[in-house]
């Protein structure tokens, strides 16, 4: 790889798996962040978030999965200054919002802080039983409004497993391919957080995006391993062999140089889409 295409891309601010995607993310690109509960993905992803921050660049978390002072807490112990980390907390019980709003009106109604100053919202905790009203519609016009008022350069969506989940919308599909042709033509480094793609359908957002990293946790014996995969990366080459993976006080950390243990590679070639 030349010093001119290395300098290209975008650090995810984790040395081992910049080595693994040689040099890093193809930045202005949207790519998939996959992986089991408790994988380590939020973490990462905030990692990610706060590498930009460190080279002068704006960061947006949008929070939909955690409440932004429960992800706070969880990366407090790693020592992290996240308070340029800006999070728009878009899941529904964030908002009082009625179904018959219109979306230019939700757009407007989004609630936008830095991590740093982000706490336990009581109200928001009375407000768990409320019907959810969260699209993907929604959040796309929620995003090109706040873009409006800021550049940003990297955004991290956690998660659009949950934003499916909410969404009431008939067509899916047709939303997801919007909204990642909108953060596309954005100009934005984006992770989008998903739970381990189904391997007998096929996820609008996997196929699109630029690239796939998958976060794995499994149990061996008496023993849990974790390593990460590149299941693809477009225009990019970038190391086809698992590596292993912790999670240090430093955040999350990957060793490029070596292969994880023969027990957790059986395990992992028996996990169906996984190696492909």
């Amino acid at each position: 790889m030349s010093a001119e295409t290395k300098e290209l891309k975008a650090s995810t601010g984790i040395q081992g798996l910049d080595k693994m995607l040689k040099g890093g993310l193809i930045p202005g690109r949207p790519y998939v962040l996959s992986g089991s509960v408790g994988s380590g993905r939020t973490t990462l992803a905030v990692q990610f978030l706060q590498q930009g921050v460190r080279q002068g660049e704006r960061a947006l978390l949008v929070a939909i999965d955690e409440p932004p002072a429960e992800i706070r807490e969880n990366v407090r112990y790693l020592g992290w200054d996240v308070g340029k980390i800006r999070i728009l907390d878009v899941h529904p019980t964030a908002r009082a919002y009625s179904r018959k709003v219109a979306m230019v009106e939700i757009a407007a109604q989004r609630s936008v802080g830095s991590l740093r100053e982000a706490k336990d919202d009581a109200k928001a905790d009375a407000m768990k039983l409320a019907s959810p009203d969260l699209s993907v519609q929604s959040l796309q016009l929620m995003l090109r409004q706040e873009l409006q008022e800021t550049r940003y350069s990297r955004v991290v969506i956690d998660s659009l497993t949950t934003l499916k989940r909410l969404s009431g919308e008939a067509d899916i599909d047709m939303g997801m391919m919007s909204l990642l042709r909108f953060l596309s033509e954005s100009n934005l480094t984006c992770l989008l957080v998903t739970d381990v793609p189904d391997f007998t359908s096929v996820e609008p957002e996997i196929f699109i995006s630029r690239g796939e990293i998958r976060l794995h946790r499994i149990m061996t014996g008496t023993k849990i391993e974790r390593c990460v995969t590149i299941e693809k990366m477009r225009g990019s080459s970038h190391d086809t062999i698992p590596r292993p993976l912790t999670i240090a006080k430093e955040g999350v950390q990957v060793n490029a140089g070596k292969k994880v243990p023969k027990a957790a590679l059986a395990m992992l070639q028996g996990i169906p889409g996984s190696l492909r």
